[in-house]
C-alpha cells in the first residue's frame, strides 16, 4: 500500500496528539510525566519515632532493632497493571516479620485485597533473609504483572535489607537483580501478542478466527491479563512502560499494533486481532440469537455517544476531577477478584448486548478504543473499528 509524506506527517501528528492527551492526564492526575515528577518530591518532615532511628538508602533502622526496606526507593525495572508497584518489607533478627504494599501506589486498593486474600503478603513470613529472597512465590492468576511486579519489589527490598546487614553503607543491588526471570504467563503472551501481529495477514478462515479469539480470551484476558486500556496506558504515561525485557516486549508490541498498523492500512488490528474484550464480545455475537438491526441514524447517534463520552471522560482527567473511570472500563473484570462491581457489570452487559448487537462496547462506548481510532483516523480501513468485525470465512 503506498502512502505520501503527507499520510506519513499526518499519522505521526495525530500519534503524537494522542501521547500529548494521555500526557496532560497524567500530569492532572499523578504529577509525573513518563516516570519523571513535575515537582521535587521530598520525604516527610519526620518519621514517627517507633519506625526508624537511622536510615541507609532504601533501609531504616526500626526502634525494636528491625531493619525496614521501602522498594520505591530502589529502582525496580517490573511494573504492574498501573505502574511500580513499591512495598515495604521488615526483617527482625534475620527473618521477615511483616511484608505489605508501600502507599500511595498505583494499584487499586482491590488488588491488594486480593493478594491478602491469595495469601500472597504472607509468604514471606518467618523466612530468612537468603530463603525469602529466592523463595518461589505463584503469582495471582489475572493479576499476573501487578503480582510479577510486587514479588520483584519485595525481593528487591530484601536485598536491600540483606546489603544493609552486611555493610551499613551498601548501596541497594542494581534493579536487574530483583527482576525475575520470564513468568510462563508472560512467554505465553508474548507468543499470542506475535501471532496476532503477524499470522492475520497471512491466515484467514473461520476456524482460525475462533482459535485466535479464544487465546485472546483465555492468555491475554484470564491468565495474563495483557491489554491495553485507558488505566494501562495513562499508568505509563504516568510511569514510563515497563523496562524489563519480557514487560517491554509486550508493550511495544501492543503499542506498534495499536498506534503503527494503521498507517499501513491496518486500523482496527489491535481491537479485531489483540483486543480480549473485544473477543469475548465477538465470540458472544456468534450465539445463534438473533440480530438487532440498527438503522444509519441510530448508528450515527450511538457513535456521537461515544466520542462525547470519551470528551468528557479525558476532561475530567485533564482538569483532575475524576480519574477513576479507567477502573471501570470492562477490561478490569479479567481479572474479576480485583475488580470493581461496576466494571463486572459493564463487562457483562456488554457481553450480552453483544449476542444481539455485535461488539456493542466497542462500536458505542470503548473510551480506549475511541482513542485508538484517533489514532488511525483517516486511514484507508478507518471503518474496520466502526463496525463489527464478522468472522473471517
Amino acid at each position: 500500500m503506498n502512502h505520501s509524506k503527507n499520510d506519513w506527517t499526518a499519522h505521526a501528528f495525530r500519534v503524537a496528539a494522542c501521547v500529548a492527551m494521555l500526557a496532560a492526564a497524567a500530569a492532572s492526575s499523578s504529577g509525573r510525566i513518563f516516570g519523571r515528577p513535575l515537582q521535587a518530591e521530598t520525604g516527610p518532615a519526620t518519621r514517627p519515632a517507633a519506625a526508624a532511628q537511622t536510615e541507609v538508602g532504601a533501609t531504616r533502622r526500626g526502634a525494636d532493632g528491625s531493619i525496614i526496606a521501602d522498594s520505591s526507593a530502589i529502582p525496580v525495572a517490573v511494573f504492574g497493571f498501573g505502574g511500580p508497584v513499591p512495598v515495604e518489607v521488615v526483617v527482625t533478627d534475620g527473618r521477615v516479620s511483616r511484608t505489605s504494599p508501600k502507599l500511595p501506589n498505583d494499584e487499586s486498593p482491590t488488588f491488594f485485597g486480593m493478594l491478602e486474600e491469595a495469601g500472597f503478603w504472607r509468604a514471606w513470613d518467618g523466612l530468612s533473609t537468603e530463603a525469602a529472597a529466592t523463595a518461589r512465590v505463584d503469582a495471582v492468576a489475572g493479576a499476573t504483572f501487578s503480582s510479577l511486579a510486587a514479588i520483584a519489589n519485595v525481593r528487591a527490598a530484601i536485598s536491600a535489607i540483606s546489603a544493609e546487614g552486611r555493610d551499613a553503607a551498601a548501596a541497594p543491588p542494581p534493579a536487574e537483580n530483583a527482576t525475575p526471570q520470564i513468568s510462563a504467563s508472560s512467554a505465553a503472551a508474548l507468543a499470542v501478542l506475535v501471532l496476532a501481529a503477524v499470522a492475520p495477514f497471512f491466515v484467514r478462515g473461520r476456524r482460525w478466527r475462533v482459535a485466535q479469539m479464544a487465546l485472546d480470551v483465555a492468555v491475554l484476558g484470564l491468565w495474563s491479563g495483557t491489554f491495553l486500556s485507558s488505566a494501562r496506558l495513562l499508568g505509563w504515561a504516568s510511569n514510563g512502560i515497563p523496562r524489563d525485557l519480557a514487560g517491554l516486549s509486550i508493550a511495544l508490541l501492543m503499542l506498534a499494533m495499536a498506534f503503527l498498523y494503521p498507517i499501513f492500512g491496518r486500523a482496527g488490528h489491535y481491537c479485531a486481532h489483540v483486543c480480549p474484550f473485544g473477543a469475548a464480545q465477538e465470540l458472544a455475537a456468534m450465539l445463534p440469537f438473533r440480530k438487532l438491526k440498527l438503522g444509519p441514524a441510530t448508528v450515527r447517534r450511538l457513535t456521537a455517544f461515544r466520542r462525547v463520552l470519551w470528551a468528557a471522560l479525558m476532561l475530567s482527567s485533564w482538569c483532575g476531577l475524576w480519574t477513576g473511570w479507567t477502573e471501570l472500563e470492562p477490561f478490569a473484570a479479567f481479572a474479576w477478584r480485583a475488580a470493581p462491581p461496576l466494571a463486572i457489570a459493564l463487562a457483562l452487559a456488554s457481553l450480552v448486548s453483544s449476542a444481539f448487537v455485535p461488539r456493542a462496547w466497542c462500536r458505542f462506548a470503548c473510551p480506549t478504543g475511541t482513542l485508538f481510532k484517533i489514532a488511525g483516523a483517516g486511514t484507508a480501513s478507518e471503518d474496520r473499528i466502526e463496525k463489527p468485525l464478522p468472522p473471517e470465512k
